[in-house]
């Protein structure tokens, strides 16, 4: 007889990651068991070892169209209710699962997207507080009082100075979301752009205030070469720009830029 999920962990696997199988074993992990599966643009024989020696399946992304693409179809995959995307590089406490589930449901129907705390690494060093967190903390300073936020209003409040929503920290409801693509005109900010683009749908966005997560950072993940290269920083200022006239936009790209990265590796 097969199991039945609530919950699916989608992870994003690019080429050979040597943080996959630490990534696995912490989704193994969690005290409450969901489906797992492997998807990816670019197979290889690294990936199809790690998908056989753990049994999770390999769905391979043909479109080659981008991160955004892979995203979309990861996402759309997806046939339960809730849905993690996971970072390939990224760890989950064992309380992630259980944790996300049990305050969505305390939502009812109610749930766009749930998140959680997270920490920072940077090589095998776990940091829970610097200037990156700290910023992002004030920004969702709506939460301390509460868990969830309904209004649109409230909503893009906490977006409109920045991104403080960790991406590989959320679990969607694809039951009231349905298909959904990520805007492949960013490369960097597809999630911001998402988050943007569902506060004007009905549903609530809860957060789980605990550090259930860590956010890995290395000079080869995405994140860091987007930053170095500046294309982080030309698309920060284009979602600004949806939110703010376009002298002050510039003026807080800057500032949010600067905030959000100082600190990390060069």
């Amino acid at each position: 007889m097969k199991k039945k999920y609530e919950h699916t962990v989608a992870i994003l696997a690019y080429k050979e990651s040597p943080y996959l199988e630490k990534c696995i074993r912490s989704l193994k992990k969690q005290t409450v068991e969901s489906r797992i599966f492997i998807a990816t643009s670019t197979p290889s024989v690294f990936l199809d070892r790690i998908s056989g020696q753990y049994n999770i399946p390999l769905i391979i992304n043909n479109s080659k169209d981008g991160i955004a693409s892979d995203w979309s179809f990861a996402y759309n995959k997806c046939r339960t209710r809730y849905l993690t995307l996971a970072h390939q590089d990224d760890l989950y406490f064992p309380e992630y699962t259980e944790s996300c589930l049990a305050a969505a449901k305390k939502r009812d129907n109610d749930v766009l997207i749930t998140f959680t705390g997270y920490s920072e690494m940077f090589w095998d060093k776990v940091v829970d507080l610097n200037m990156s967190l700290l910023v992002k903390k004030m920004l969702l300073s709506v939460f301390l009082f509460r868990r969830s936020i309904v209004s649109s209003f409230a909503k893009k409040s906490i977006l409109c100075f920045g991104n403080p929503i960790p991406c590989s920290s959320v679990m969607y409801n694809r039951e009231l979301i349905g298909s959904f693509e990520f805007s492949k005109e960013f490369c960097c900010n597809m999630d911001w752009d998402a988050w943007l683009r569902l506060s004007d749908r009905k549903g609530s966005f809860v957060c789980v205030k605990n550090i259930l997560m860590i956010h890995r950072i290395h000079r080869e993940a995405q994140t860091s070469m987007q930053i170095k290269n500046g294309v982080r920083k030309k698309e920060d200022k284009k979602i600004f720009e949806r939110l703010w006239p376009k002298p002050i936009a510039g003026i807080l790209a800057d500032v949010y830029y600067f905030g959000a990265n100082s600190g990390r590796m060069e």
